[in-house]
């Protein structure tokens, strides 16, 4: 994993579990009856690709990963992940307004289904900005830790502890809501790495 100013360390115990490529949106909404207002975070919504073996035979490469897929279109369920040739090991998406969920189940295997809350979030590092297609900056870099199951939901047993966002590309929205839609999303890419 990337060496991260300002984020912690991975706790003490832990040893890595699973590392994935994200390619998505993130999501925003925007007060259409002000166009000097924020966009307001509303999630996100990835496919993640295992990129385990990568990381540790590939490492430069696969920091260079996030920033060449968003060159390509957005890849459908089930398709390998060009350009190096990934494959899907599941999804992220918010299961509520405040709970990033990552699920790991798909046809091929099972690394469980993981509920997340941020603990840190740090800007980009200027020296490994990585833009979108559109422009857009790379959203911040993340380290979340296992929450809960929101009310309502079964919890599967992930032996997921924490979670970093790492290698950023694109996902940030304009800064005002100038000439936005009500609804809208920004194509990104990010390193996940799964600590348990």
């Amino acid at each position: 994993m990337p060496s991260i100013s300002g984020l912690p360390a991975v706790s003490e115990g832990l040893t890595l579990y699973h590392v994935a490529v994200g390619r998505g949106t993130q999501n925003y909404t925007c007060d259409t009856k002000d166009p000097e207002s924020t966009p307001v975070a509303a999630g996100a919504a990835a496919i993640l690709y295992n990129a385990t073996c990568m990381s540790c035979i590939a490492p430069v490469a696969l920091a260079k990963l996030p920033a060449s897929t968003l060159l390509l279109p957005t890849p459908k369920d089930g398709k390998v992940l060009f350009p190096a040739q990934a494959i899907m090991s599941g999804h992220h998406y918010f299961t509520d307004s405040t709970t990033p969920t990552f699920n790991l189940h798909t046809v091929a295997h099972n690394f469980g289904i993981q509920f997340a809350k941020v603990l840190t979030k740090v800007p980009v590092p200027e020296s490994q900005q990585q833009l979108g297609t559109d422009g857009s900056t790379a959203v911040p870099w993340l380290k979340l830790s296992a929450a809960d199951a929101p009310a309502g939901l079964a919890s599967d047993a992930s032996p997921v502890k924490e979670i970093y966002r790492v290698n950023t590309a694109g996902g940030s929205p304009p800064k005002t809501c100038e000439e936005m839609p009500g609804n809208f999303t920004v194509q990104y890419a990010a390193e996940y790495w799964f600590w348990g």
